[in-house]
């Protein structure tokens, strides 16, 4: 999977960078030939956080609401200091021709949604700015095509979910743990938060209000939603109800069309590896493709929460886990100042390795970057689903770390609050990780990220190997470039000791 750019030659438009001032992305420009505003990307010359990491660490803070705390208020502070002229630019801009400002405290940048020529060139030549970047696009990790009818009496719909049960939550279940006390996030296409799988363990339903629970970055709705259907089944396999009764479970036959569906009946089971957690949801990708500006906000929006329009951030609402089945170019670095920031805070963030499979070199950013938790897919015969994405990374790591269960996973439909559907794809193999994650957590409260995902990749059993070599490393030796350590066991996870 490619990022989107539009590609068009246009000459003349930029002149040499030492006589221009910051550096402005072509595409800026040449958007801004076809249409009178763009979104663009500013980036400062002092937002180096380096120092300011540093001395959050040296504060030794304990608890958890405290480090939230106080690491957004050292960003925050100093992206406040190093904006506030550009800002106050903006802010008079704003009176004449209406555009959209949104702070990036993590990485001290700003996005800025409907500027014209006239705000670039003054964003340009500001002493304060270092560049102007375009927005990108990544794509949704598309669903596999799956032609794969369920049948009423199949144990896969009469029973608990395949994928529940090969990862041993249901033992940890027995055990008294199924994910309480613990949230878990979801940066994906929005949630269908009336199903009846996900209602009653909604955040956002316990408290009485979507703020805090909720973010769109783009459009800022009031209340969830989901056009597509990929994050309502996504939230299902991590949090969804433990029991359901007899309904119409539709099987997507194409992601692409969904109007291709088998309908059948049967119940639905277990379809969650951890329904005694809370959710809570940002819209990071609008329909099959994702803006890096969205993913950026979401990000932000998970390490402090904030109401639905953007405003009254509470740190102390953040998620103790979070779930992205999206990804784009390999060895792309946009999200790591995010993913070191989750790693500070303890909020574990999960990813899909990709669809790109079966060749090696094909495993996804940012599920490539050390700081991410990188999850392939395996099928109900306990071997690698033939689409997973498979390492090494550009410069050599192991990736994936793990494996979970993603071909033929009934989860939630976004159609009705009463309908499944089955998809296939590492997306659905991530959500897996994610509740199993929950369940850790759940186990071992006072656990840090890096302590969750040692006992994520220790608590894995061996998968029947395909015969494959990647990075040197056979897939018959563990760890290796396919499936990682292995597939993933939730009661073995649980009972690490690190």
């Amino acid at each position: 999977m490619m990022k989107l750019q539009i590609v068009l030659v246009i000459v003349g438009l930029a002149a040499p960078a030492s006589a221009l001032g910051a550096h402005v992305a072509p595409d800026i420009l040449e958007n801004l030939e076809l249409s009178p505003t763009t979104n663009i990307l500013v980036t400062f010359k002092n937002a180096r956080t380096a120092s300011i990491a540093a001395r959050f660490d040296a504060l030794n803070l304990r608890s958890r609401e405290a480090r939230l705390n106080t690491l957004h208020a050292m960003y925050k502070d100093h992206a406040d200091t190093i904006q506030a002229d550009v800002l106050t630019l903006l802010k008079k801009a704003e009176g004449v021709k209406k555009h959209y400002t949104s702070q990036l405290w993590i990485s001290a940048e700003i996005i800025v949604r409907d500027v014209d020529k006239e705000i670039v060139e003054q964003l340009r030549y500001h002493p304060d700015v270092e560049s102007l970047l375009a927005e990108e696009f990544f794509p949704l990790l598309d669903t596999v095509e799956e032609f794969s009818y369920v049948r009423e009496g199949d144990a896969n719909i009469t029973n608990l979910q395949w994928g529940v049960q090969r990862v041993n939550a249901d033992a940890v279940w027995r055990n008294g743990y199924n994910g309480q006390g613990i949230v878990v996030a979801n940066i994906d296409t929005g949630v269908r938060h009336t199903h009846e799988a996900l209602f009653s363990n909604y955040r956002g339903t316990i408290t009485g209000s979507h703020n805090w629970n909720w973010f769109a970055p783009t459009q800022r709705t009031a209340i969830p939603s989901d056009k597509i259907g990929h994050g309502t089944h996504v939230a299902g396999t991590i949090s969804g109800s433990q029991f359901m009764s007899k309904k119409v479970l539709p099987v997507l036959l194409s992601f692409q069309d969904p109007s291709n569906m088998c309908y059948v009946t049967g119940t639905v089971n277990g379809i969650g590896v951890a329904p005694g957690s809370q959710w809570i949801a940002c819209r990071g990708c609008d329909g099959i493709f994702c803006s890096n500006f969205d993913l950026l906000e979401c990000g932000n929006w998970v390490a402090c929460p904030t109401f639905t329009d953007g405003t009254n951030p509470s740190c102390s609402q953040a998620p103790h886990v979070v779930n992205n089945s999206w990804g784009g170019e390999r060895g792309d670095t946009f999200y790591n100042a995010i993913l070191a920031t989750w790693r500070t805070l303890n909020i574990d963030g999960i990813f899909s390795a990709g669809n790109s499979g079966p060749n090696c070199d094909t495993v996804h950013s940012p599920s490539d970057r050390p700081d991410a938790i990188s999850v392939a897919s395996t099928t109900v015969d306990d071997v690698i689903s033939y689409f997973s994405s498979v390492g090494p990374t550009i410069d050599g790591r192991m990736k994936p770390d793990f494996a979970c269960p993603g071909s033929d996973i009934v989860s939630a439909s976004h159609l009705a609050d009463n309908q499944y559907r089955s998809l296939s794809g590492t997306s659905m193999a991530a959500p897996h990780a994610s509740g199993v994650a929950a369940l850790i957590r759940s186990r071992n409260p006072s656990f840090n990220t890096n302590q969750v995902k040692a006992a994520l990749i220790r608590g894995v059993r061996a998968i029947t190997p395909s015969g494959r070599t990647c990075g040197g490393v056979p897939d018959s030796v563990r760890p290796n470039h396919h499936v990682g350590a292995g597939l993933s066991d939730a009661s073995a996870a649980v009972q690490v000791i690190v």
